[in-house]
């Protein structure tokens, strides 16, 4: 079993097409389906992603992606 560490810049390159690391990130992600993975991140994480998606105008976009990391058994 492999351990994957989420950091904020990744998650909000997956999340915002328009982010400069989105399509390298899309790529990364899906190369890691099907693997045996425990995907994890930390508080302070979900608090910097939440962060910066609402204060760039991105409210709902912030409520999604921090209802999903707080619905995930990983979070």
């Amino acid at each position: 079993m492999t351990i994957f560490v989420l950091d904020a810049s990744y998650i909000i390159a997956l999340e915002l097409a328009n982010d400069q690391n989105h399509v390298g990130a899309s790529r990364h992600w899906q190369s890691l389906r099907g693997r045996p993975l425990e995907v994890v991140t930390t508080s302070y994480v979900f608090d910097e992603i939440v962060t910066f998606l609402n204060s760039r105008n991105h409210h709902a976009k912030a409520v999604q992606v921090g209802s999903r990391l707080l619905a995930s058994p990983y979070y």
